[in-house]
């Protein structure tokens, strides 16, 4: 894979605040095999647009809170791709969850799975893959009239060891700067 696929999961609507220094480390970090990346399909495109009219009904109790229609009907499969996928309780999904310093769109009460819909920061990819819990990271991008697609992150154990060679480096850099 290179960065421009990555750039697709990332940030499938193409904003121009693609971190292209994040984008190119996960590069690497896939060929160096750090981390392993799989992606299935979970709906149709005619499927997803089923789901864009279930999250516009304002009967079935979704929150706008500023989202877009496309983000809340990513946000619905992600929640049916845990319990359906993954064995989670659907009284366990948890929407909007604060996790280091980010809020999660949708992620199990156990923090196994941060599941990011739409355009994502590529920062959290290394931050929730380095937490205790979490099993796998979940993405599912803008589909943009295709199927929608998850795309599952699972490090390796070589990831948890650059990502503390990593931390040493950067805390040994700080530190010149402070003296």
């Amino acid at each position: 894979m290179t960065s421009d696929d990555f750039v697709k999961i990332f940030y499938s609507n193409y904003t121009p605040s693609i971190d292209w220094a994040n984008i190119d480390e996960i590069t690497w970090m896939y060929q160096e095999e750090l981390f392993t990346i799989s992606s299935k399909i979970i709906a149709s495109s005619d499927e997803f647009l089923k789901k864009l009219d279930f999250v516009l009904d304002s009967k079935n109790g979704l929150t706008r809170s500023g989202e877009s229609d496309a983000h809340l009907a990513l946000k619905s499969f992600a929640a049916d791709c845990l319990t359906s996928n993954y064995g989670v309780l659907k009284e366990e999904v948890k929407f909007e969850y604060p996790l280091i310093g980010f809020e999660v769109d949708v992620i199990d009460k156990n923090l196994f799975y941060p599941t990011e819909c739409g355009d994502t920061n590529a920062l959290k990819l290394e931050k929730y893959l380095v937490l205790p819990d979490t099993k796998k990271m979940l993405i599912l991008p803008y589909p943009h009239f295709g199927n929608v697609k998850v795309f599952e992150f699972q490090a390796n154990p070589k990831f948890f060891k650059y990502i503390k060679h990593k931390q040493t480096f950067l805390n040994q850099k700080n530190a010149k700067f402070r003296k």
